[in-house]
């Protein structure tokens, strides 16, 4: 196995000659490119099968106004993506806290606001039980899953609030978790929710220090990407390691097909994808085809007669309400596109049956679809069951770090939010070079 240690060793002269190659120009891949300019390597080439940077970072433009498919907000602590944001001089904006709805029920009627009683439930669930269990496991704080006590943290994170005793303030994440395409509580392993829900996220949340961009969270990728070698719309057609990596792409436009050698290569794409054309080792192959993903939808579309308010469809969080809408966001007061949130069930679902279930739902709200701007099919959250995490999956992941010159970044590696994608993305990069 390869000592990564060995990097720390790496002087200016390898640095400017060692040929780096990521697949993907997403927040993983770029923030990788981004810190391995800052410790001095120069030779980096990107390759990214899209037209366009971002990746999940997807903005879209709608009669002159941004609206987000993808990811949409980040949290002050979210530390790497701060200082490319500073770096990079992008606008940000506090989200206003307050504006949206919870809507339950068959009559659709949005959620009562919280006795005296009920909020000092859940303040002390906040400030006591979810808390201590934050400071048991404060090494979730740091990048990965490796070394973890996976045998309590894979359970289903339904029954890890019930054990510590916060079942309501889990009622309330579950909006934001489910709401924004991360799987149903009911069999997420705890892991992943503890590690979205850090303490210094909760922190961001209660003290409304979570910001979004109003020029869309793409605009900063784009801007990280135009100071490196990225090859749009480059389709893999083999990776062979050697000595060195033998990388053959195929141009999406042109046709044309190239063979590049490289030093180090850097996956950021996802890993199960990565063996329909990489020569996989026998550990690749095993671990990679035990990832799962969420069938996540975004819908934008014009309505009329609807709230001009963003909401959560609590009643929709469970694999039986597939298809149906599980979280609505109004951007811009002043129109009436919405982009609507789905979980659904894999690609025999198709659009139209989602777009039915969408236009069934305004309906009850006594509005009407008057047009649909555009469907996304995200295939999203990179994650394994409780059983594979029980099994050590993440120690076996890391483990394989640096083997034939290959490392493994992205969404899986961490969580799927920008923050903590991008965090990883730095750190191993600082780690082993």
């Amino acid at each position: 196995m390869e000592n990564s240690k060995i990097h720390k060793k790496i002087n200016m002269k390898d640095k400017k000659n060692t040929r780096f190659v990521i697949i993907g120009a997403g927040a993983a891949g770029l923030t990788a490119a981004s810190s391995l300019h800052d410790q001095g390597y120069e030779n980096i080439v990107i390759l990214e099968r899209e037209t366009r940077a971002g990746g999940k970072c997807s903005t879209v433009n709608i009669d002159g106004k941004n609206y987000e498919l993808g990811a949409g907000m980040i949290a002050e602590s979210d530390a790497t993506v701060m200082q490319l944001v500073k770096k990079y001089d992008i606008k940000l904006k506090r989200v206003e806290f307050g504006k949206s709805m919870v809507v339950r029920g068959k009559d659709n009627l949005a959620r009562k606001k919280r006795s005296v009683r009920e909020t000092l439930k859940l303040t002390k669930q906040v400030l006591i039980n979810y808390r201590a269990v934050h400071k048991k496991y404060s090494h979730l704080t740091k990048p990965g899953f490796s070394n973890i006590d996976h045998e309590e943290l894979s359970i289903p994170f339904a029954q890890f609030a019930k054990k510590y005793k916060f079942e309501a303030l889990a009622s309330e994440l579950e909006l934001s978790h489910t709401g924004f395409g991360y799987g149903y509580f009911s069999d997420v392993p705890a892991a992943y929710v503890l590690k979205y829900y850090s303490w210094n996220t909760m922190m961001s949340f209660i003290k409304q220090r979570m910001y979004f961009f109003p020029d869309g969270t793409e605009q900063l990728w784009t801007k990280v990407a135009q100071d490196f070698d990225v090859m749009y719309g480059s389709i893999i057609e083999s990776v062979v390691r050697d000595t060195n990596v033998s990388i053959t792409i195929r141009n999406q436009e042109t046709g044309n097909i190239k063979t590049m050698i490289y030093d180090k290569l850097i996956v950021t794409s996802p890993l199960d994808e990565l063996l329909s054309f990489i020569d996989g080792t026998p550990d690749e192959q095993k671990l990679f085809n035990k990832i799962k993903h969420v069938d996540y939808r975004t819908v934008a579309c014009e309505l009329s007669g609807f709230p001009k308010m963003t909401g959560y469809v609590p009643d929709n969080f469970s694999p039986s309400r597939a298809g149906h809408p599980v979280f609505w966001y109004h951007r811009h007061y002043d129109s009436d596109t919405y982009t609507f949130y789905v979980l659904a069930s894999g690609d025999n679902m198709n659009n139209d049956i989602i777009t039915k279930y969408i236009s069934d739902f305004v309906g009850s709200m006594n509005g009407t679809v008057q047009r649909v701007h555009i469907i996304k099919h995200w295939k999203y959250f990179p994650h394994v069951s409780s059983d594979i995490f029980k099994s050590g999956f993440y120690d076996k992941l890391e483990a394989i770090q640096g083997q034939h010159n290959t490392y493994y970044a992205g969404e899986l590696m961490n969580f799927s939010t920008v923050g903590l994608t991008s965090d990883y993305a730095y750190n191993l990069i600082k780690k082993n070079f």
